[in-house]
């Protein structure tokens, strides 16, 4: 039941060492951010919901302990166990080794910096409730006031409320009573009349439900509410939050083996700003409409009629399907827009199943505008989301750089040289982003046109895959080598051979340059070749063409001798000799 976002960025930094000129120091930070919010059009758009971000930077960037780092392991370890046998769990496993091996391992020995508490992170550890959890980090042993936001509660007493009650002991309490637009409670009358006991039903402002302040925003109905916070706050003292994905349920707030595996950052907001007072406002009228049956957070999503994923593997350029269940009986997979794609007559169940040369090459061609699919049952109609897999290999929509604007960005040396290149060279988007207006240059004869800048692109380049694998991201290293993108060695060897006017020797020069980085690679990191199909095979069939490339270049009766000599001189590795002193 989490909803977090877990983002692992690599930040590049120039180089400052002359000796090392063109090689990027690469460090990264993982943000993690905690929300109320599902991937849904009314969670991200629509409702009231709310969030908390925080980073966690390379210790050789940032030695600064982090209060929640245990916690992020505790959860990342409950995400793998609930997941289905036989999931691939690779982006999760960059982020926990990132965590395990690059983050500051010391721990605080207080919960507490002066008066303001630390960052934590609740996700059900240690099999603790979230009152449990609240005592272990000593908010017991404050006065407080506290206000809960929940839109799903048990459908029978208050539980959850009283355990938090008993632990916080505070001054009052106040919980958001959900509504219909009717104004009736979207709670059973027990629960109603069980909490109230305990606290007072209260509302959020209008200012905060309403869609804005105009004419038209006004005629609109509020904005459903779907945040779950829990606030403990002194009028002068400290103001604490508890935010993320906990409903005051009994499933929402136990520990992870007993209800929902949940996730919520615990900070200390004291020093925001933000006005001391409450943000709840009491009902001053009895309600009397009630729901009959207690609604559920599954209830406001699309039901799958049957447990569908799929998956895109842009290396193999393979569809899969897995069914989970037992039985599963056939359906019918669209566009979004209601297109037929094809159909699945025969579903097998609990294993990834190969969807065909066919479906594949529709989802390739899909995938350049939307990341959705519909699927039909006879029972019903749902979208499921296509998780697409080595990106690397996924065509750039940004594919529009000639080949010697592909070797003069190589040759480029810190990372806010390049976005400047990209910049000027493209402007208006780069890979979907927006990027400032540049007006198109025209075409230069420069150093990088010719055999200069030919060696130093690809120098360059060599120097930022070894880079590249001794900081052990392989995935970089394959996609400058192999991949799909704009700056990729095979995207560059097809925009040469694509170009009607390209000089044979300027051509020839460049597919011996990109064969003896290939062997070179191959030399120090065979493991990266072993699998002689697909991406290898296409960039080794493309240097296959450097034989017809000869053809093009006339050097008379003695043309064979001299290729066959300056091959062997070109691709065979200098040596710089050893002085002696």
């Amino acid at each position: 039941h989490p909803k977090m976002i877990l983002l692992l960025l690599d930040e590049l930094q120039e180089e400052l060492d002359a000796d090392e000129a063109g090689v990027d120091e690469t460090n990264q930070t993982l943000v993690i951010g905690i929300a109320s919010a599902n991937l849904t059009r009314s969670g991200y758009w629509e409702n009231v919901e709310c969030a908390h971000f925080e980073e966690i930077s390379d210790w050789d960037a940032d030695d600064r302990r982090c209060s929640f780092r245990s916690d992020l392991l505790s959860a990342i370890r409950n995400i793998r166990d609930a997941a289905a046998e036989g999931e691939d769990h690779a982006a999760l496993d960059r982020i926990h080794k990132f965590v395990l091996q690059r983050t500051q391992t010391a721990k605080f020995q207080r919960d507490r910096s002066g008066d303001a508490w630390r960052t934590r992170i609740f996700c059900g550890q240690g099999r603790q409730n979230l009152s449990e959890f609240l005592s272990s980090v000593r908010v017991d042993t404050e006065e407080w006031n506290l206000e809960i936001l929940s839109p799903f509660f048990d459908a029978n007493g208050a539980a959850p409320l009283e355990a938090l009650i008993d632990t916080v002991a505070p001054r009052e309490t106040r919980v958001l009573l959900p509504r219909e637009l009717d104004g009736s409670a979207t709670v059973t009358p027990a629960s109603y009349a069980a909490v109230a006991e305990l606290a007072k039903w209260s509302d959020l402002p209008t200012e905060i439900t309403s869609r804005g302040r105009d004419e038209k925003a006004e005629r609109m109905s509020p904005r459903g509410v779907h945040a779950k916070v829990y606030r403990l706050w002194q009028k002068r003292g400290r103001d604490v939050l508890i935010v993320g994905s906990a409903n005051l349920t009994s499933a929402g707030t136990s520990h992870s083996a007993a209800g929902n595996l949940e996730a919520c950052f615990l900070v200390d907001v004291t020093d925001e700003g933000y006005p001391r007072r409450w943000w709840l406002e009491p009902i001053d009228q009895e309600v009397t409409a009630f729901v009959e049956t207690a609604p559920a957070e599954g209830d406001e999503l699309d039901e799958a009629v049957i447990h569908v994923s799929f998956r895109f593997d842009w290396k193999e350029r393979r569809l899969a399907y897995r069914v989970e269940g037992k039985d599963a009986e056939p359906f019918e997979v669209l566009e979004a827009t209601g297109q037929h794609l094809f159909r699945v007559d025969s579903p097998s169940t609990d294993s990834w199943v190969d969807c065909g040369d066919g479906a594949a090459s529709q989802i390739a061609a899909l995938l350049d505008s939307t990341s959705f699919l519909l699927l039909r049952h006879e029972k019903g109609d749902w979208r499921v989301l296509i998780r697409e897999e080595n990106m690397a290999y996924r065509p750039s929509l940004l594919l529009q750089l000639s080949s010697a604007e592909i070797l003069e960005f190589w040759s480029l040396l810190s990372a806010e040289q390049r976005t400047s290149f990209l910049e000027i060279r493209v402007g208006g988007s780069l890979d979907g982003l927006p990027v400032r207006e540049f007006s198109k240059l025209s075409s230069r004869d420069t150093l990088f046109d010719r055999f200069a800048g030919i060696y130093h692109a690809f120098g360059c380049l060599g120097r930022h895959v070894t880079a590249a694998f001794e900081e052990d991201q392989v995935a970089e290293a394959e996609a400058r080598l192999l991949g799909a993108r704009y700056d990729s060695l095979p995207v560059l060897l097809e925009k040469s051979l694509e170009q009607e006017d390209a000089d044979p020797v300027v051509l020839y020069v460049t597919f011996l340059c990109a064969r003896q980085l290939r062997e070179s690679v191959e030399e120090d990191h065979p493991e990266l070749f072993d699998d002689q199909s697909g991406p290898v095979a296409h960039l080794d069939g493309l240097l296959a063409r450097v034989d017809r490339l000869r053809e093009n270049i006339d050097l008379g009766d003695d043309g064979e001798a001299f290729f066959e000599w300056y091959e062997k001189a070109f691709l065979d590795q200098a040596v710089q000799p050893e002085v002696s002193s």
